[in-house]
């Protein structure tokens, strides 16, 4: 039995029930992409820091890579000795490379290491479910656009209430599906907060740079508390409570669209490829998808409850117990992507039976409403009217007539405020179009909510911009990863800094904006701590997406006009400062700051 990495104290190896009790390889390994993102991110900044030489850091950084390429491939033997991913990693690496290795985990802990790699993972996947969330709603409008002539029984307590349009019904869902985005989205801001240099729960004594690791990684933000950043899962717990309110919305829908297939019902015909048959009666046709989307649900409710036992009593900081967070969030996940999958390929291949919806309709007395409406615009108090209302269905449920199929003379026996255009109301396709209030079921109004979708799934959206990496329309100054840029106006010439971290070459000044400051708030902090000017802004020039910048293909950058007096000081990320006007630009200049700039001169020149 191996050494173990942190057994220096101890006399006598770890029992090997205690070895299969205690790792956690087997499941965490699925990580092994962030550890390394953030040892790679590491190793940097200990060399930029002078707390390694620069070519250890190469060499550590080189031997990740080959780990990566070799889980990639397969070829990665995992040892339960070593526990958990990140010491099988690490003993890879000193194997692979000699002792250097062994300076990766300076200023470095577990606990803080654990904590990124879980953040890295949740934001990977939030802005690939918020993806599949577009697409689903994509789906949801366009079946609504289809059948929007199709009207259907509305209910309440599983009683037929009033007329509806189907796509009204469709576009129901719609709504609480984007409120389940927005909350995915909304808490990027909660995960997107960089732990490492927490170390194990004080901090650490060495000179690190964790500003420079959270922009290698792409955090707008650091954690301000060394015990609360290792500590903290309650972002983990807020993405599963997410996840457990889109599941209950998935769980809804899957329950109507299988009570509306049943042959009591016959509202919906359900695609054959997501239905099954039964294994003794040839005739049935079983919505199993959508029950197991049902079953998954409670899983997923699972799942949360789990991790909320497991941390309501644990005492500051990282307990071990914390080792269990892993499989309820890996396995909500996946779930909430198989459902996801499946939903976006079901959707669009359910058919509204019209013949059947239409019977339906005819029960219920379903325009009653509509009756007691048109008895108070007469002037009757409503309470008035709807006493009469009912006395109304009781005779027609006597006489086994709907209310369309009575006679004026009928109805007038109830109250001389009913005349003949009554009938305008009486008929459900005239009651649905009557619901003109807004959010209304009325066909304009349905035809209205469809197109306003349509507009926010293209991002024709006022103060808006496409994210390009999942089309998610956002608004500017609140990008999933926002930045800021700065152009900086002296005597008719641009501040550039020549910039002391990779990518070296000249660049315009800016960097991350907090989410709890403006654009514009980031932008003067920015040009102060990169120029050590005060700035004065002029207004923006405009909003810009470098995919190739990032590579979660999410950057989209808010670039600010402004001008300032004095010459500029280096500071902060700028090794150096130059002033340059358009004729004589440096020939390196990093991202796309080339294309900002020309449209910078042309725009004061037009």
């Amino acid at each position: 039995m191996s050494k173990k990495l942190w057994g220096g104290r101890f006399l006598k190896s770890t029992d090997r029930v205690m070895e299969d009790f205690s790792e956690s390889i087997s499941y965490d390994k699925r990580l092994y992409k962030q550890d390394i993102a953030g040892s790679i991110a590491h190793a940097k900044m200990l060399a930029k820091q002078n707390i390694i030489k620069e070519e250890e850091s190469e060499k550590i950084v080189d031997g990740l890579l080959k780990i990566k390429h070799m889980i990639d491939e397969g070829s990665f033997e995992f040892s339960v000795e070593d526990e958990d991913i990140h010491m099988n990693i690490e003993r890879k690496l000193i194997e692979s490379i000699g002792k250097t290795g062994g300076k990766l985990h300076t200023a470095r802990s577990r606990n803080d290491q654990v904590a990124l790699d879980i953040r890295l993972f949740l934001r990977d996947a939030s802005i690939e479910i918020i993806g599949k969330i577009d697409i689903l709603l994509k789906k949801l409008v366009d079946v609504a656009k289809q059948y929007i002539e199709f009207v259907m029984p509305g209910f309440t307590h599983m009683q037929h209430a009033q007329p509806v349009l189907f796509s009204h019904y469709i576009l129901a869902y719609y709504e609480k599906f984007k409120r389940d985005r927005e909350r995915f989205l909304d808490n990027i801001k909660r995960i997107d907060v960089m732990p490492l240099g927490s170390c194990a729960l004080a901090g650490t004594s060495f000179p690190i740079d964790r500003r420079y690791v959270a922009e290698q990684l792409k955090f707008s933000s650091i954690s301000k508390n060394s015990i609360d950043a290792v500590s903290d899962r309650d972002f983990a717990i807020e993405f599963l409570n997410n996840a457990a309110i889109f599941a209950m919305h998935t769980s809804r829908l899957s329950e109507e669209l299988i009570l509306f297939s049943t042959a009591e019902f016959k509202f919906i015909d359900l695609p054959d490829e997501f239905c099954t048959g039964s294994s003794i009666m040839p005739q049935k046709k079983n919505p199993d998808a959508l029950e197991l989307i049902r079953g998954k649900t409670a899983r997923i409710y699972g799942n949360l409850t789990s991790l909320l036992v497991l941390m309501k009593s644990l005492p500051l900081s990282y307990d071990r117990d914390m080792q269990e967070d892993k499989e309820p969030i890996f396995d909500s996940v996946d779930t909430i992507n198989s459902i996801l999958d499946l939903l976006i390929r079901l959707i669009p291949g359910i058919k509204p039976n019209k013949e059947s919806l239409e019977n339906a309709l005819k029960k219920g007395f379903i325009t009653a409403t509509d009756l007691a409406d048109y008895l108070a615009k007469k002037g009757m108090p409503f309470r008035e009217a709807h006493k009469i209302c009912g006395e109304i269905v009781a005779y027609a449920e006597k006489e086994k007539k709907r209310l369309e199929e009575l006679s004026i003379e009928e109805v007038k026996n109830f109250s001389d405020l009913i005349e003949s255009d009554v009938l305008n109301v009486l008929h459900y396709r005239k009651a649905v179009d009557s619901r003109k209030s807004y959010g209304g079921t009325a066909t304009a109004n349905v035809l209205s909510m469809i197109k306003k979708a349509e507009s926010e799934l293209s991002g024709e959206t006022q103060d808006a911009v496409l994210c390009p990496r999942c089309s998610f329309p956002v608004k500017i100054y609140k990008n999933p990863i926002p930045t800021v840029d700065i152009i900086i106006n002296i005597d008719n010439k641009i501040v550039l800094i020549r910039r002391k971290n990779p990518p070296y070459g000249w660049a315009i000044p800016g960097g991350f904006i907090n989410y709890k400051e403006s654009a514009e708030n980031a932008a003067i902090r920015e040009a102060k701590e990169e120029t050590s000017l005060d700035v004065q802004l002029e207004g923006i020039l405009g909003v810009y997406s470098e995919p190739g910048r990032d590579p979660r293909f999410h950057t989209i950058t808010t670039v600010f006009k402004a001008r300032s007096q004095g010459f500029p000081k280096a500071g902060d990320d700028a090794l150096d400062i130059g002033l340059f006007d358009k004729q004589h630009l440096p020939e390196e200049i990093v991202f796309d700051h080339r294309k900002i700039i020309m449209d910078f001169f042309n725009s004061k020149n037009a």
